[in-house]
């Protein structure tokens, strides 16, 4: 920016100096009144940018005098540059006039095919090569601005490409998760149902769980497939899971599961945040069923200040079988809780389990969303 002004700065400024040197040189060539017109049109070139007709009448008593050519040059491509193609040719016309006719103060006129032809040529050349320098000077203005407008219009057609190519795929995403997981998620909901009713009444529960689990599984799942292939803009009316369904979430865990949810009551959360906090206390509690299955886990949330508190504990442990895990879910949520502003915390415990912590800004999240 500073360069910008310094440079349109710079180029008057040198206008005006040779200008004036061009009087300072052509001096002793007429006498005081010639002399304060030369001057005049070097004054006038400080408002050729802003008033280019004012200062192109103005330099013409200059331009009679023969010998002053670089004032009215100047003016006369400001007027060329700025103005439209009649009050060019005005212009033009009027400075090669006053450049053609012989004027009484520059004495006898010579009439000669000769000298005529010699003005007639000089009037053309100083009229015309202003005017020829300012359509150059606004064609390749005129130029820039298309390039310019050429390389927004390409960013924006790469830009709507790369949207339709997303698109494209989160559509074939969607499509393929529906004819796949969804399948099976379905087939197994089917397989628990009829066995809950089969099985002895001991194991009842169990299986009511496994049924339980696909069923929200095939649920969450459908609502990601709906969120894919619905635009952006459309997915606000997408239900998420938030902290009115963190009881049942607890109590779909098991007998081990105890929570202190009491203070999330009344809580104004983004449903953002709420998501958020649902998964992280999901992932936290399949986790726990994996590494350490039915030891104890509790789960408590909380505002604290500004923020929100959850915090999910097992005990080492457990009497089920060990399930591996491939440790996306810590980095799955500990990306949850940056997105948000906020930060996730796991580690093991002191007594040998495991402790998750995430604390989330609300007023942050509320902020960005």
């Amino acid at each position: 920016m500073t360069a910008v002004v310094t440079t349109g700065l710079a180029a008057p400024a040198a206008v005006g100096a040779l200008a004036a040197t061009e009087v300072w040189a052509t001096r002793s060539l007429g006498g005081s009144q010639a002399l304060a017109a030369s001057c005049l049109a070097v004054v006038a070139l400080t408002v050729c940018r802003r008033w280019p007709w004012a200062a192109l009448i103005t330099t013409l008593p200059a331009a009679s005098l023969g010998y002053v050519w670089l004032a009215p040059m100047v003016a006369l491509y400001q007027v060329a540059l700025r103005t439209g193609p009649v009050s060019t040719v005005i212009g033009a016309s009027a400075t090669a006039f006053v450049y053609f006719v012989p004027w009484p103060h520059l004495g006898p006129a010579d009439w000669a095919p000769s000298s005529v032809a010699l003005t007639v040529m000089f009037s053309g050349l100083i009229s015309g090569t202003p005017v020829i320098l300012a359509r150059l000077v606004a064609s390749r203005r005129e130029l820039r601005a298309r390039m310019a407008e050429l390389a927004l219009f390409r960013t924006r057609e790469h830009t709507l490409e790369t949207q339709q190519t997303m698109l494209r795929e989160r559509a074939r995403l969607s499509r393929d998760i529906h004819d796949t997981v969804a399948h099976h998620l379905s087939l197994i909901a089917l397989q628990a149902s009829a066995l809950e009713v089969s099985v002895p009444p001991e194991r009842r529960p169990s299986v009511a769980l496994v049924r339980k689990s696909s069923q929200a599984a095939l649920t969450d799942l459908r609502r990601l497939v709906t969120m894919l292939r619905t635009p952006a803009e459309s997915t606000a009316g997408v239900p998420s899971p938030g902290l009115a369904d963190l009881p049942a979430l607890v109590v779909t865990a098991g007998s081990h599961v105890s929570a202190e949810l009491g203070h999330l009551d009344g809580l104004e959360c983004p449903s953002a945040v709420q998501e958020a906090v649902f998964r992280i206390v999901q992932e936290s509690l399949t986790n726990a069923r994996k590494h350490s299955p039915g030891a104890p886990v509790s789960v408590v949330a909380g505002q604290v200040g500004t923020n929100l508190l959850i915090e999910v504990r097992n005990e080492a442990g457990g009497s089920g079988p060990w399930i591996p895990g491939s440790g996306k879910g810590i980095q799955g949520m500990t990306e949850r809780a940056a997105a948000l502003g906020g930060s996730l915390l796991a580690q093991p415990a002191p007594d040998g389990g495991f402790v998750v912590q995430a604390l989330l800004p609300l007023s942050t999240a509320a902020a960005r969303l």
